[in-house]
């Protein structure tokens, strides 16, 4: 009975539509917390890991080109903003991408009210890190691994 379960769960996820990988309306802030949202959603659904039931790759390009119109108006003046842009850019395929992650998770990461938040200090040498690495450079804070964690 639990084995029987089980593979429904598992099918039922397989099956499941993914939400909207992006949204058209709102605030140049609600998109890109949606953005980063259903970024997240995605990498936490079993189907995005298997080929065949993954849309991953091209959710992850409309998110992107998104945020790249968003960028190049100059709206991402916000620290948290560009947090939720630095996360999307990361999953880019391009050194270009990963730079500017990195450039943009560096400020937020300056910001006084985000100077504690975890998930922003480790995005900014996370970035960093896949930034040196897609140039064929050596990672400076080891976050591109399985097994990364820092104890400061």
């Amino acid at each position: 009975m639990i084995l029987l379960i089980c593979i429904s769960g598992i099918m039922i996820s397989l099956i499941r539509p993914y939400d909207k990988a992006i949204i058209t309306k709102g605030t140049i802030s609600e998109k890109l917390k949606y953005a980063y949202e259903s970024d997240q959603k995605d990498r936490r659904q079993l189907r995005s890991f298997l080929g065949y039931f993954s849309d991953l790759e091209d959710r992850d390009f409309k998110r992107l080109n998104q945020i790249k119109t968003i960028r190049k108006s100059n709206n991402l003046k916000k620290p948290r903003d560009k947090f939720y842009a630095a996360f999307i850019y990361h999953h880019g395929d391009t050194s270009i991408d990963y730079k500017i992650a990195s450039k943009l998770a560096a400020e937020a990461a300056q910001d006084e009210f985000l100077k504690d938040d975890f998930e922003v200090q480790w995005l900014r040498k996370a970035t960093y890190d896949r930034y040196l690495l897609s140039v064929g450079k050596q990672e400076k804070y080891n976050t591109q691994n399985r097994w990364s964690f820092n104890i400061e």
